[in-house]
C-alpha cells in the first residue's frame, strides 16, 4: 500500500514525458511480477477510454501555444503534449489502483491502512474504525454490483427497458436503485447484528489472528520502488 501511494504521488508530481516513460516501465515490471494477465489491465483501461479521450481533447483544445497548422489556430503543439500527458497520467493512476486491489485482499488492505494511520491515534483519530469502514466498503462493492446485475435482469424479465436517451435511461434506473438501496440497508443491518452478536467493540482489547510481517519479497519491492523513484528524478537528465 505504501508503494502504491508513493507511485500515485509521483504520477501526480512529475510533468515531463521522460518521467512518465520511466514510471511506465517500472509499473510494467511490477505488473509482470504480479502474474496478472495483461488483458486484465487492458480491460480496465478500455472501460475508461471515453474519459481518456475527453481529457485528451479538452486539453488539446484549451491549451494555448504554437499552432500545429497555421489554418487551425486551436490545434497547438503544447495542447497535444498536455493532452497526452494528462491522459497518460490518468491511465497510470488507474493501473496502479487496479494492481493494488487485484493483488491485495480487502482485509490486508485494512490492516495496512490501520498500520499506516496508527501514529494518528495519539491525537484521537479512530484508526481501527476507519480501517474497518474501508474494509467493509471494499467488500460490499462487488456484492452490490452483483445485486444490481440480478435486479436489472429481473426487471428486464418483467418487461422493463433500459434503452433510449439519457432521460429515458435515468428514469429506467429508478426500478433498480430503489431495491438496491433496500438490499444495501438490509445487508448493513444484518452485518451490524452479526458484529454485535460476536461482541465486537472496536479496537478495545482486540488482537490479530494474522500479524503482518515484512518478508524478503517486500524488501525487493522496496528496492524496486527506490530504483524507479531515483530513475524518475534522473530521467530529465538522460533525455
Amino acid at each position: 500500500m505504501t508503494a502504491a501511494l508513493a507511485l500515485l504521488v509521483m504520477v501526480i508530481a512529475v510533468e515531463g514525458w521522460s518521467e512518465y516513460l520511466v514510471l511506465t516501465v517500472g509499473l510494467l515490471m511490477v505488473a509482470a511480477t504480479s502474474r496478472l494477465p495483461a488483458g486484465f489491465f487492458l480491460r480496465n483501461l478500455r472501460s475508461l477510454k471515453w474519459l481518456l479521450i475527453v481529457i485528451f481533447v479538452m486539453h488539446t483544445l484549451l491549451t494555448d501555444g504554437v499552432p500545429l497548422v497555421s489554418s487551425i489556430p486551436w490545434l497547438t503543439h503544447e495542447g497535444l503534449a498536455m493532452g497526452g500527458i494528462f491522459a497518460w497520467r490518468v491511465a497510470l493512476m488507474v493501473t496502479i489502483a487496479t494492481l493494488l486491489t487485484a493483488t491485495t485482499s480487502p482485509v490486508d488492505l485494512g490492516d495496512g491502512l490501520e498500520r499506516l494511520l496508527k501514529p494518528f491515534g495519539v491525537i484521537g483519530l479512530p484508526v481501527h474504525e476507519l480501517a474497518m469502514i474501508s474494509v467493509i466498503a471494499l467488500r460490499f462493492v462487488p456484492t452490490l454490483l452483483d445485486e444490481a446485475g440480478r435486479i436489472m435482469k429481473a426487471q428486464i424479465g418483467r418487461g422493463a427497458s433500459f434503452e433510449g436517451g439519457a432521460v429515458a435511461r435515468a428514469k429506467s434506473a429508478i426500478p433498480i436503485l430503489v431495491p438496491l438501496f433496500a438490499s444495501a440497508f438490509r445487508r448493513a443491518d444484518d452485518l451490524a447484528l452479526a458484529m454485535d452478536a460476536r461482541c465486537y467493540r472496536g479496537a478495545l482489547g482486540r488482537t490479530k489472528y494474522v500479524e503482518l510481517r515484512l518478508k524478503r519479497r517486500d524488501g525487493l519491492a522496496v528496492v524496486l520502488l527506490v530504483v524507479v523513484m531515483a530513475a524518475t528524478f534522473v530521467a530529465p537528465r538522460w533525455f
